[in-house]
């Protein structure tokens, strides 16, 4: 991954299971990234509050911000496939070019968002 890539901005809530899923991606990819933590709640620091909701307008984590595109995205699955899309050039976790190697990433894909987490 080029030096030049500012962090990825991963929102996460302490208690959550669904932003592991974006940060083993993350991770894998070697794409740097930063996690920004939220409480529960409405308040200033809340996943329901006015500036979360900014991000994240269902007011769920994971959220990833892109400052590198501008893209904003959230929903375990579609963040995924974001970084995927854009970052994942290699093939390290892209599927092949055949039509079978896409559904079967989307099976696995919606398999994940599912069925880990609550």
């Amino acid at each position: 991954m080029s030096s030049n890539l500012k962090p990825l901005i991963l929102h996460a809530h302490s208690t959550g299971p669904n932003p592991y899923k974006i940060a083993i991606a993350l991770e894998a990819l070697a794409i740097p990234y930063e996690v920004k933590l939220w409480q529960f709640g409405d308040g200033e620091n809340g996943l329901k509050g006015p500036r979360f909701l900014k991000i994240s307008e269902n007011g769920r984590v994971p959220a990833l911000e892109d400052p590198n595109t501008g893209v904003v995205s959230w929903e375990s699955g579609a963040c995924l496939n974001y970084l995927l899309r854009v970052y994942d050039k290699e093939n390290k976790l892209s599927p092949g070019n055949s039509e079978q190697d896409r559904v079967d990433l989307d099976k696995w894909t919606f398999f994940l968002v599912s069925s880990i987490g609550p």
